[in-house]
């Protein structure tokens, strides 16, 4: 055993689905400043549906995931929102490696691997050593609320409480009246006052 132990992370399987894996911060090394998770996406997804934002930058990387050659091996087509006012985002059309710094209080999403030819590896790093995210709510009373969301690595399943959460959207899906079916649409509903 050494004084560095603490310094050092082996990645786990862990219960986020395959494909992917996670460096959560604070609950992997104590006083990290850094959160980053590492996937690979082969098929058509649409992972954000909503525009979120954080308190922090994060960096957003999207290359082939073939990373012996990251630009030949990139075959995808990937939307993603971004802007100061959610109302007025500006969307991308992500087609070659990319990187995407998204400062501080700033708004973006929804992301849509809209086609993906090749497998594409994305890597999402925050400078901060937990991962949460403001939205923003509508009441009952059609008051218009921010909401934070954080994700806790030991939250259990809405549905079955004897598995752990694997951000799969479904109670989210459920506890939204009104469920976007692209990027597109997504930010359409916003613009409407969504």
């Amino acid at each position: 055993m050494s004084r560095y132990d603490h310094l050092i992370h082996t990645f786990k399987p862990d219960f986020i689905p395959p494909h992917q894996t996670y460096f959560r911060g604070h609950d992997c090394m104590p006083d990290s400043n850094f959160y980053s998770n590492y996937r690979c996406y082969s098929t058509e997804s649409f992972i954000d549906r909503w525009p979120t934002f954080h308190t922090e930058d994060e960096l957003l990387c999207w290359v082939g995931y073939d990373l012996a050659d990251p630009w030949g091996s990139f075959d995808a087509e990937i939307e993603f929102w971004i802007g100061e006012d959610r109302n007025n985002m500006v969307q991308y059309i992500i087609t070659e490696p990319t990187i995407c710094r998204v400062p501080a209080y700033v708004w973006h999403c929804p992301l849509e691997y809209r086609r993906v030819g090749k497998p594409v590896y994305f890597q999402l790093v925050l400078k901060n050593g937990k991962f949460g995210t403001y939205s923003q709510k509508i009441d009952s009373d059609g008051k218009k609320h921010l909401v934070y969301s954080s994700f806790v690595a030991n939250r259990q399943c809405v549905y079955d409480s004897s598995k752990k959460c694997t951000l799969c959207g479904k109670c989210r899906a459920t506890e939204d009246a009104v469920v976007p079916k692209s990027a597109a649409e997504a930010m359409e509903m916003v613009k409407s006052g969504m």
